[in-house]
C-alpha cells in the first residue's frame, strides 16, 4: 500500500474514533505528500460514514439491552 493510501485511511479512521491529533497529524501528512482536497475530503466522508454506522449500531444495541425501560436512544448528554 503506498503512503498516500496509509494517510487517507489514518484520516478516515480519526474521524471515526474522533481522535483530533491524530487527524491532525494525518491532514498535515497527507498535504505533504500533495493530497489534493477532494481526496481528503472523501476519506473525510467514508470516516463519517463509519462514524455513523457505528453510533446508529450502538444505539440498536442499547435498546435491545435497555428494551422496555424508558430510554428511547436519543437522548444526548446536554443538560
Amino acid at each position: 500500500m503506498d503512503v498516500k493510501t496509509r494517510e487517507l485511511i489514518a484520516i478516515g479512521a480519526s474521524v471515526a474514533v474522533h481522535c483530533f491529533p491524530f487527524l491532525d497529524y494525518h491532514l498535515a501528512e497527507a498535504k505533504k505528500l500533495g493530497v489534493s482536497s477532494k481526496e481528503i475530503l472523501q476519506a473525510v466522508r467514508v470516516g463519517i460514514m463509519v462514524m455513523n454506522g457505528a453510533g446508529q449500531k450502538m444505539v440498536e444495541r442499547v435498546r435491545n439491552l435497555f428494551s422496555g425501560t424508558i430510554f428511547n436512544g436519543d437522548e444526548s448528554c446536554s443538560v
